[in-house]
């Protein structure tokens, strides 16, 4: 039998020093012997003889020759004098030794936990038994001031809220969801779908963060106006609980919890407002950093803002059951007008735009220097990438061209140029700024043309790859306004990209470098977004809408001396009956009908079917 301690003996006599080490330690151990918890990590032969015998080991494993060790008089376990915690002492007892400031973090978490919860289940409490009388309605209805006008503010203060004993949102001790609660009740019982709340002032709520208003953009997407002037917001960051996921983290898109109609915010007295206004610049920074995040406002803390809006007029959403739907999914669907390749205005406006595009790609393939005399002094000029390809046109290629198509390149030239994208690559008004060039500064406009601009060919050649669109900009009809889509060839890749070009063309002075270089007119402003090949099929003769049960019906309308067709043109008695059929198919007195059948070219069948999709729009007075 080998007794080395590198035998199966040694392993043996080690485990019965362990065994005999944890009896000690249990209380089995002999009087006067106690267990070296440093000795025990440290070199074990030696350790053990020591603790066996009684007696400590200097640093070179010899026993010392001092005092032998003797057990200590304190009657603390080993895991007390191991952690310096006595498990029998009182929480107080146990923090003693803490520094100040330091908690039990997991206490108080359960703690807190608790007490949130049982907050929450308190409120949920109280309103659902005040949702079993009118008390809160009447409540809510008084903080409706006007038709779709709102008014929460002062919660804390609300004496009603008090006496019900009620947590607003802004609360320090609201539950979490006090806010999708509070919104919810405003718009079961303050909205119907001819009345949306539109407007919302929350100003002085103590809201130090908006996460209580995450849900406002999903239960009330219609706010056009609203207040969160007075609360201690303590960062701009807030302000992407008001935006969807899409808009906070970039994308230009509007998604479902967007306040997309939002044109009117207040932040008066605003924590993080003030504290940036006071800085240099400040002022600027501020309106930037909103307007980023709600490019649609015109009006930030009462004061409009100078920004270049184009009237669009938004037709009401009409509702209808699906009985109401029925009569259109059974009628067939007509267009008015089939797609074309391209429109201009008239022959004035094709010529010279024409002329321009020739020139214009003719120079920017082969010498962009040129160009610069094409443009007024204080023109702008930028370029935009858009990376998504489009959905249907991969739909429609993707397994067609999937072997011809060559491996894709990157993006990388087009998106490393200033481009105007202001929720990705613009966030400061610096880099805002830089995104617009301009030929007033001729030589970094041609080293942005010649070194950072990739080098294109387009196919000049076919018009087939082409689609323009052209007609004046104003009622002067001394300006133009040409979007120009199409194909190029990116060298040195030879990758095909797609584009739209928009530019603003006015007529060149007869002293201008314009004219002196023989443009055809001058540009005003450019503005090109290079896509993904896309191809042609969104205007070429593969494009028609008309198919299976949709059909081209053009609407009639007057003659040239503005007269109706000669059938109705004079004779009232042969106006006469098509009114009475109309104002029995439609209900409609004899104003209104004669007026659909004016707007129609007086066929009665397109003014009854006109009457159907826009029945709901039209006043209670024509019913009369």
């Amino acid at each position: 039998m080998d007794n080395s301690p590198s035998g199966s003996g040694g392993v043996r006599g080690a485990s019965r020093h362990l065994r005999s080490a944890l009896r000690g330690i249990t209380g089995g151990r002999p009087e006067g012997m106690e267990v070296d918890v440093d000795g025990a990590r440290a070199r074990g032969g030696h350790r053990r003889n020591a603790a066996r015998s009684g007696g400590p080991l200097d640093q070179a494993g010899r026993r010392s020759k001092e005092t032998p060790y003797t057990k200590p008089t304190s009657t603390k376990s080993l895991s007390s004098r191991i952690t310096g915690i006595n498990p029998n002492a009182s929480s107080s007892s146990a923090n003693k030794g803490k520094p100040k400031g330091k908690r039990d973090t997991r206490d108080d978490m359960l703690r807190d936990n608790r007490r949130s919860d049982r907050l929450m289940q308190e409120q949920h409490t109280k309103l659902g038994d005040l949702l079993k009388g009118d008390e809160l309605k009447a409540w809510l209805q008084s903080k409706l001031i006007a038709p779709g006008v709102v008014d929460m503010s002062n919660l804390p203060g609300d004496p009603w809220l008090i006496e019900k004993g009620l947590l607003p949102p802004g609360h320090k001790d609201a539950p979490l969801n006090a806010g999708a609660v509070f919104w919810k009740l405003i718009a079961n019982n303050l909205e119907t779908p001819h009345q949306r709340i539109h407007t919302l002032a929350l100003a002085n709520n103590n809201l130090s963060n908006l996460a209580q208003l995450s849900k406002l953009p999903g239960i009330l997407p219609y706010i056009r106006a609203l207040d969160l002037s007075g609360n201690p917001i303590h960062k701009a960051d807030e302000l992407k609980h008001l935006q969807s996921v899409g808009e906070a983290k970039g994308k230009a898109s509007f998604g479902a919890g967007s306040l997309k109609n939002l044109v009117e915010l207040k932040l008066v007295d605003v924590r993080f407002r003030t504290e940036l206004i006071a800085q240099p610049g400040g002022m600027e920074k501020y309106q930037h950093d909103v307007l980023r995040r709600f490019p649609g406002l015109l009006v930030l803390d009462g004061v409009p803002l100078n920004r270049i809006v184009f009237p669009l007029e938004r037709k009401p959403i009409v509702w209808r059951t699906a009985e109401d739907r029925k009569p259109f999914a059974a009628r067939p669907f007509t267009f008015p007008f089939d797609v074309k390749p391209s429109f201009e205005e008239n022959e004035a406006v094709h010529a010279v735009v024409m002329a321009f595009c020739q020139k214009f790609y003719t120079l920017f393939d082969a010498n962009r220097a040129e160009l610069f005399y094409g443009y007024r002094e204080d023109a702008t000029i930028s370029i935009s990438p858009n990376t998504l390809p489009s959905r249907s046109w991969q739909a429609a290629e993707v397994t067609a061209t999937r072997n011809m198509r060559p491996a894709p390149v990157s993006f990388e030239p087009w998106t490393s140029l200033p481009g105007r994208n202001f929720f990705r690559s613009c966030t400061t008004i610096e880099q805002r700024t830089a995104t617009l060039k301009s030929p007033m500064d001729k030589d970094e406009l041609l080293r942005w043309w010649n070194t950072r601009v990739p080098r294109t060919e387009h196919p000049l050649t076919d018009a087939s790859k082409w689609c323009i669109d052209a007609w004046y900009f104003d009622d002067n009809q001394d300006r133009i306004s040409a979007i120009i889509q199409g194909e190029f060839k990116e060298l040195p890749s030879s990758t095909w990209r797609s584009f739209t070009r928009t530019f603003i063309l006015g007529a060149p002075s007869p002293d201008s470098p314009a004219a002196a270089h023989n443009w055809p007119c001058v540009i005003l402003s450019d503005m090109m977004v290079v896509h993904s090949y896309l191809g042609t099929r969104s205007w070429d003769e593969k494009s028609s809408l008309a198919s299976g049960d949709v059909a081209i019906v053009p609407p009639s309308v007057p003659s040239a001396s503005g007269a109706f067709p000669p059938m109705v043109a004079g004779d009232e008695a042969q106006r006469a009956p098509l009114i009475e059929a109309v104002r029995q198919r439609t209900g409609m007195n004899l104003s209104y009908s004669r007026l659909c059948l004016e707007e129609n070219g007086w066929d009665v069948d397109r003014a009854v079917a006109n009457f159907e999709e826009i029945r709901g729009n039209i006043p209670p007075d024509a019913f009369n």
